[in-house]
């Protein structure tokens, strides 16, 4: 494949964190008597939590506020999900490696925090220096503009980067930068509509076989 710019969404692709995520909004959905519909949480993922639950504040009436909620999720989070416990997903040091023997440049393009992103990157000791974080955009996914920071960050014209992603809404931001989309799918957690990918992989290793 000629692309030479690859792009990781970090939850769900690197870090196997968004089932952990799921289990807690199980439990906070549960504690609010709202219903989780397996369809719109899929609408959720790859976006920021302050929107999820403005979204839900106003469609359930909710007396709690949604930075209120917010607050909890990440108190939450602490306690169900730090990234040093979530470990990697199977196979993703892998393609990392074989990515850099092939000569793509790469990034990390995620919703989450620099701090946290950092955070992972020191941990796990990964070989990634460029990353953008949703914080250092006006709109996250599915906007396109993380996208094109990433590839201007790691030196590369869009239409020259190939882009892992779990979520339709970083699969669609990514279509719209002009970017090829690797949709990587995971059975534990509620299906992604599948449109605005190039290619489907259920692991890593079948990611390998596309590089």
């Amino acid at each position: 494949m000629e692309k030479r710019g690859l792009i990781f969404d970090m939850d769900g692709v690197i870090l196997d964190s968004e089932i952990r995520y799921f289990e807690v909004h199980q439990q906070m959905f549960n504690t609010l008597s709202i219903p989780l519909d397996p369809v719109q949480y899929a609408t959720f993922m790859g976006k920021t939590g302050d929107e999820m639950w403005e979204e839900l504040v106003t469609e359930h009436q909710l007396q709690e506020t949604a930075s209120a909620l917010l607050e909890e999720e990440h108190r939450l989070f602490q306690i169900h999900a730090k990234p040093e416990e979530c470990g990697l997903k199977e196979g993703v040091k892998q393609v990392i490696e074989q990515a850099v023997a092939l000569g793509y440049d790469i990034g990390i393009a995620s919703s989450s925090s620099l701090q946290k992103i950092e955070r992972v990157i020191r941990h796990y000791e990964l070989p990634i220096t460029h990353y953008v974080s949703g914080e250092e955009v006006v709109r996250s996914k599915p906007d396109p503009a993380i996208f094109r920071l990433a590839a201007s960050r790691i030196g590369h014209a869009p239409e020259n980067c190939l882009v892992i992603e779990d979520a339709a809404n970083g699969m669609i931001g990514a279509k719209a930068a002009g970017m090829e989309v690797i949709a990587l799918l995971d059975d534990r957690m509620p299906m992604q509509r599948l449109e605005q990918a190039d290619h489907v992989a259920r692991s890593h290793a079948e990611i390998e076989e596309i590089l």
